[in-house]
């Protein structure tokens, strides 16, 4: 485990819903809990996680009323180091976008990672192999190769 990741919406979603590598997430929330490593993600994620949130939680009857509005809340409660996602960011992720074909979200992610010299922690298998060789990954465990 590193000391430190940027985390993308992927990883938070498995904090709240069972699926696929959401052990691991886990025990990255236990050690980031514990003080053990440290989270950080961009500003935009928790609108993200929100929104996925509501269709994967709520509406399916994962999590009630009550548990998804206080999950909205909980990256920041948590103390996750948010980070805004300025006009400079965004001009380099949209460079990292053009040069690599990534999704704006996901180049925002690799960016913020690059530019914080850590790790980014995701469950997307493609996003890895793209950003190979410009910022260290590491993809949870349980993640299908997709």
């Amino acid at each position: 485990m590193a000391d430190a990741y940027l985390v993308d919406t992927g990883v938070f979603l498995r904090w709240f819903v069972d699926q696929p590598g959401y052990e691991h997430a886990r025990e990255i929330q236990d050690a980031f809990l514990r003080g053990q490593v440290a989270v950080e993600t961009a500003d935009f994620a928790r609108i993200e996680v929100a929104g996925v949130l509501r269709k994967k939680g709520l509406l399916s009857g994962r999590l009630t009323p009550e548990e998804f509005v206080a999950a909205v809340r909980l990256i920041d409660e948590f103390g996750v180091k948010v980070h805004a996602v300025d006009a400079d960011v965004l001009e380099r992720a949209a460079d990292l976008a053009v040069r690599l074909t990534l999704r704006m979200y996901d180049a925002v992610f690799a960016q913020l990672a690059v530019d914080q010299g850590i790790p980014l922690l995701t469950t997307d298998v493609k996003l890895c192999h793209a950003v190979e060789g410009v910022v260290e990954t590491t993809i949870l465990r349980g993640v299908a190769a997709g």
